[in-house]
C-alpha cells in the first residue's frame, strides 16, 4: 500500500457523512427526543431553550445533503449536523461518554427503550442548528446528474480561473468532495491539480466528474477513511476502511509509476500528485 505521511487530520466528507446517516436511519425513526444535554456550548451549537422545538417529537426520517445530516421530525423541524473537521456522532444504548462530548441527545424507541446519540467535537467547527425550513446552498453532487445537470456543470467548471483542486473542493460547485477524495479523483482522472478550469477541455472535466463518482462510491463502500488520529467512527464506533486504498492521498509513490509523488499547497490545502501521471 505504501507508506501514508503522518499528522494528516481528516475532515468528515461525503463517505464519512453517508455511513453516518445511514447508521442514524436503522436506530433514529419513530423514536422521540427525550432529552438534550449540554455538555459544553460554543457558539455553533444552540441554546438549550431552542431545542424546546422538537423535545418530545418522533423523528419522521433521516436524510442528507451534501455534508449535512438532517434529522427530521414530525413536526416539520429539522435538526442538521455539520461535523466540521472533527465532530462525531456515536451511539450508546446506556448512558456514556466517548470524549470531547459536546450535546448528549436521550432518545426512546418504540419498545420505549432509551438509548442515547452522543455528538462529540475535538476543535468545535462542528455546526449543530434547528431549522424550521431546509435552504442550504450547496452544489450538484456527481451522482446520477442528467445531462442538463452535468453541462450545466461542465460549463461552471470550465469558467473558473483557479485551480482544479480548489474547484472540487468548493462545496458550492461540486458536493461532498474534501481533500482526500479530491487527490484521488484527480488522479484517478489523471489531471494535474494545479490545472485551472479555464484550462481544462470538456472531455478532462467529463473525465474528473466520472474520476469523481467512482472515488465516492468507493469511499462509500468502504464506509469511509480512518487515519491514524482514530477521529473517524461510524456511530458504533467502527473505523472506516477507504484509507487501506487510497491511491496517492498521502502517499509517497505512484501506484502506477511508483515514481515519488510530489506534495504542494493549494489553497493551504495539501495536494499529492505524480507528475509523470498527472502531466500539467
Amino acid at each position: 500500500m505504501g507508506k501514508i505521511f503522518k499528522g494528516i487530520t481528516i475532515m468528515p466528507e461525503l463517505p464519512e457523512v453517508f455511513t453516518i446517516s445511514e447508521n442514524l436511519k436503522e436506530i433514529l425513526p419513530n423514536s422521540s427526543l427525550e432529552k438534550v444535554d449540554i455538555i459544553e456550548k460554543y457558539r455553533s451549537i444552540p441554546d438549550l431553550t431552542d431545542f424546546s422545538q422538537i423535545i418530545n417529537q418522533r423523528v419522521k426520517d433521516v436524510s442528507r445533503v451534501s455534508k449535512y445530516i438532517l434529522i427530521n421530525f414530525e413536526n416539520s423541524k429539522t435538526l442538521l449536523i455539520h461535523l466540521g473537521m472533527t465532530g462525531r456522532i456515536r451511539f450508546a444504548k446506556v448512558p456514556q461518554e466517548f470524549g470531547w462530548d459536546k450535546i448528549i441527545l436521550t432518545f426512546k424507541n418504540s419498545n420505549q427503550e432509551e438509548f442515547q446519540i452522543n455528538f462529540t467535537d475535538t476543535r468545535k467547527f462542528g455546526k449543530v442548528k434547528i431549522l424550521s425550513e431546509v435552504n442550504l446552498d450547496s452544489g450538484k453532487e456527481v451522482f446520477n446528474l442528467n445531462e442538463q445537470e452535468k453541462e450545466n456543470l461542465i460549463n461552471l467548471i470550465s469558467k473558473k480561473n483557479t485551480e482544479i483542486k480548489n474547484i472540487l473542493l468548493d462545496q458550492k460547485i461540486i458536493s461532498g468532495l474534501g481533500n482526500i477524495y479530491s487527490n484521488d479523483t484527480l488522479f484517478d482522472a489523471k489531471i494535474n491539480p494545479s490545472k485551472k478550469g479555464t484550462e481544462l477541455s470538456k472531455v478532462e472535466i467529463e473525465k474528473i466528474l466520472m474520476s469523481a463518482k467512482k472515488i465516492l462510491e468507493k469511499g462509500i463502500e468502504k464506509k469511509g477513511s480512518s487515519l491514524k488520529d482514530k477521529m473517524y467512527t461510524d456511530i458504533y464506533g467502527n473505523f472506516g476502511k477507504y484509507q487501506d486504498y487510497f491511491l496517492v492521498y498521502g502517499k509517497e509513490f505512484c501506484p502506477d509509476c511508483q515514481k515519488k509523488l510530489n506534495k504542494i499547497y493549494i489553497k493551504q490545502r495539501s495536494s499529492f500528485y505524480c507528475s509523470t501521471c498527472q502531466v500539467f
